[in-house]
């Protein structure tokens, strides 16, 4: 089963509208019901139907570029493993009328190695156009686009909007040709920055915020007013909204799980350096420490490491420490 490029499609949500705060004006906004487009399986559905929309969007993101238009979504299915998938990343791969491979994503989660992630699927997607006995000369350029929803680079907070080529470091303005190119926009940046042509605004407000109706009413950029709309339309379609819901979870899960091996880690490197400050303190008490000695510090529990600790200036000898 899977969930093709076609007209039909898939969080029950709540069917309420309600009040939270956020309004840019410091006054309680009205959130609507629907899909949030932050949700990557929303976000690849909408994108992947509507090649105008994800067009705007590309252009959005590479405004000092010349425009493109997509004429394919090379990947449009979802398959049902990819809603539980943990590390999957739903992402976009789209072709231009010149054979030029965009990848488009919308990420919400931090990841360690994403940008050696980013760039090792970039690349695969290069290697992918060529096949047997084809020669270089038939490659097109790869181009990733990010939509990253948190800060990558907090270190520079006048600049939200990246591109990354293969570029000399002596001389910058050197290229080793465009085969690869990212594009990467942080998006709460981008949010509080000014200086954008209004297309790039209008759709971060969206990708963030499409279910807040006071920001949303402020969007002018018709192609965002039109993927507002047709969210509203796919909002009624059950499997989807149910299938978005799923999506959802299995993030929240996956944040759960790092959660828990955070702290569990944590609580782990505790009692290793209690352990090994224990036996510093013992060695300078006691002498080298034995076999025996060593093997009760490496199975002792934290309560036996604490009570030891408050005791070894005390006792007499090593073994009446131990007992």
């Amino acid at each position: 089963m899977f969930f093709p490029h076609t007209p039909s499609g898939f969080s029950e949500l709540s069917v309420s509208a309600h009040v939270v705060p956020g309004n840019a004006g410091g006054r309680p906004s009205t959130q609507r019901t629907g899909l949030a487009l932050n949700n990557d399986l929303v976000f690849k559905m909408l994108f992947s139907r509507r090649l105008d929309l994800l067009s705007d969007l590309i252009n959005a993101v590479r405004y000092h570029a010349a425009p493109i238009q997509v004429v394919e979504v090379l990947n449009p299915s979802i398959l049902p493993e990819d809603l539980d998938g943990k590390q999957i990343v739903l992402d976009i791969l789209a072709q231009d009328a010149n054979g030029h491979r965009f990848m488009v994503e919308m990420q919400l989660r931090r990841y360690l190695h994403w940008p050696e992630r980013n760039v090792y699927y970039l690349a695969r997607n290069l290697s992918d156009q060529l096949q047997h006995g084809r020669d270089y000369r038939h490659l097109r350029p790869a181009i990733g686009i990010s939509l990253l929803d948190h800060e990558l680079f907090p270190d520079y907070p006048q600049q939200a909007d990246w591109h990354f080529t293969l570029r000399d470091t002596r001389h910058p303005g050197v290229q080793l040709g465009q085969a690869m190119q990212v594009h990467i926009i942080e998006l709460p940046k981008a949010e509080r920055l000014h200086g954008y042509p209004s297309a790039l605004p209008d759709w971060v407000a969206c990708l963030r915020h499409n279910l807040d109706e006071d920001r949303m009413s402020q969007i002018t950029h018709p192609p965002v007013q039109d993927a507002l709309k047709h969210l509203q339309g796919m909002y009624s379609d059950e499997a989807l909204r149910l299938a978005a819901e799923r999506r959802e979870l299995a993030l929240i899960d996956e944040q759960d799980a790092l959660d828990y091996a955070r702290l569990e880690g944590e609580g782990i490197g505790r009692h290793k350096g209690q352990a090994l400050m224990l036996k510093r303190l013992l060695e300078r008490r006691f002498g080298p420490l034995h076999s025996n000695a060593l093997a009760r510090l490496e199975t002792a529990s934290t309560t036996e490491i604490e009570r030891w600790s408050d005791q070894v200036l005390d006792a007499p000898s090593l073994e009446m420490l131990f007992q």
